[in-house]
């Protein structure tokens, strides 16, 4: 008999134990925490527009092209939205602004990735009745590109 009250003194005593430590962890105080996140935008960056290869062998009514790259400064992709029309400027011989102008793009295809350049191909023409002082000048175009993020 004593061994089967020993089972039974330990069989209470495991009982004890265990709603001891269930009720410790019952006790425990749970709590739960609120707060905010922060975060801040980059700054949009200028992109330039360089020259890859003149317009060549221009002459009064020619047409060719000119191929300009866009760079992407920012660390985003972004995509080209427009390159504006392009008019020359007066140039160093005294050939008159307007000699030779460009045709603009409108959403040419493909993104340029962040700190990366893509080239792009323009029209250029001169027109019909230049002045004799446009011969053999160098026509410095102005151009604008709007660019637009392409993130996803």
């Amino acid at each position: 008999m004593e061994t089967k009250n020993k089972r039974r003194l330990g069989a209470v005593l495991g009982g004890i134990a265990l709603a001891c430590v269930a009720g410790v962890a019952l006790a425990a105080w749970l709590s739960s925490g609120s707060g905010t996140a922060e975060g801040t935008s980059t700054t949009a960056v200028n992109s330039t527009i360089t020259p890859t290869d003149r317009a060549t062998g221009l002459y009064p009514g020619a047409t060719t092209t000119a191929t300009v790259t866009v760079n992407n400064p920012n660390a985003y992709p972004v995509t080209v939205a427009s390159i504006s029309p392009g008019a020359s400027e007066a140039t160093a011989g005294n050939c008159p602004a307007g000699s030779v102008t460009t045709a603009g793009l409108t959403n040419p295809a493909g993104v340029i990735d962040p700190g990366g350049t893509r080239t792009y191909t323009l029209t250029a023409k001169m027109i019909a009745d230049p002045s004799n002082n446009c011969q053999n000048q160098t026509f410095v175009l102005r151009l604008t590109a709007s660019l637009a993020s392409a993130a996803t």
